[in-house]
């Protein structure tokens, strides 16, 4: 063989060594994503069970009469700790209300926590949990300073609806656009705060452990597509990261759910239909009260700013109602809070 012909075979030899690493590349990274959706997603649709409502609007004339929404909760030293959006006819606010079960929250005493406001009464979408380094509750809210502003306050004993802090600015809004549903968490290194930017973008900031709840970064585009109320978990046991965005879809409410190893991102949309009025059955008498799946809370299995959540038993307090009510005014339409369990 002359020695053209030698580089020629050469030549071939390596491109077809080089085609088939790359297949086999290919391959490695398609079984790979097919894993991480699966130990999320082990069915093709997720169904979930749904109790009776388990917090309805209060009687006439109380502050939260209209609706009752955006529920936070966690469980601590033996009882349910519910923090919601409380609708009465002039305004929205910040309800609290405790029970030893869920069941009980009904008829338990509530409170309308009239500090958590901004320079209006209104004061809302609250996001409970307890900061370790520091050994305070934070309850994250947003107002209507500045276009709707992030803002928090502190306490030393959650079970005191009167020992809140004044409110303070967890960030200095510094652009136009809406900002709502402000969501703060940590991995191993740092504090997050993701939120929506005009109901469709999701934006993150992050601080040191030691500058919370001061310091934030410049904001870094986390998500996008979604409709608003994305909450994000870590998923217990596992090295995975859950976000779960709210989608609206011809005047319907449904979740979707994205996944990635870690807070930084990047996030895989796995799950678009992650729960939706169609995956819902009933448990209660109150058979098909809602329709919707609609701005809720995980049941964490702890309290704390790593927002841990056991993945293979889901529990979710969320809000509801039946579609054909969900029409006019918003701040007119009647929610409801009940648990949806996802079925085994």
């Amino acid at each position: 063989m002359n020695n053209r012909k030698m580089v020629l075979a050469v030549a071939v030899l390596v491109a077809v060594g080089l085609a088939v690493w790359f297949m086999q590349k290919g391959d490695r990274q398609v079984e790979k994503k097919e894993a991480k959706t699966a130990s999320v997603s082990k069915k093709s649709v997720r169904a979930w069970n749904v109790s009776d409502p388990v917090l309805e609007p209060g009687e006439a004339g109380t502050f939260d009469e209209v609706a009752v929404k955006d529920p936070s909760v966690v469980f601590y030293e033996g009882m349910w700790h519910v923090f919601y959006t409380a609708r009465g006819n002039g305004e929205y606010s910040t309800g609290y209300v405790a029970a030893p079960t869920l069941e009980e929250l009904n008829t338990a005493t509530r409170h309308e926590l009239k500090q958590i406001r901004g320079k209006t009464r209104y004061g809302c979408a609250p996001q409970v949990f307890y900061y370790r380094p520091q050994k305070l509750w934070y309850l994250v809210f947003q107002n209507r300073d500045s276009n709707y502003q992030p803002v928090y306050s502190t306490t030393e004993n959650i079970s005191d609806p009167e020992s809140w802090s004044d409110p303070l600015p967890l960030v200095e809004k510094n652009r136009k656009e809406k900002w709502i549903d402000f969501w703060v968490m940590a991995d191993e290194e740092k504090m997050y705060m993701f939120y929506t930017q005009s109901q469709t973008d999701v934006y993150v900031k992050t601080t040191s452990f030691e500058e919370f709840p001061n310091g934030w970064s410049k904001e870094k585009l986390a998500f996008d597509k979604v409709h608003e109320a994305v909450h994000i978990y870590k998923a217990k046991g596992k090295k995975e990261y859950h976000l779960i965005y709210e989608l609206k879809n011809k005047n319907s409410r449904s979740f979707g759910l994205a996944v990635a190893e870690s807070l930084e991102g990047p996030w895989e949309r796995v799950e678009k239909d992650y729960a939706t009025g169609e995956s819902l059955s009933f448990d209660g008498t109150e058979k098909g009260w809602t329709e919707l799946v609609s701005h809720g809370e995980i049941l964490r299995s702890g309290f704390d700013e790593r927002m841990e959540y056991d993945s293979e038993n889901c529990r979710w307090l969320i809000q509801g109602m039946k579609l054909k009510d969900y029409t006019g005014a918003y701040e007119k339409l009647v929610w409801s809070l009940g648990v949806m369990s996802e079925k085994k």
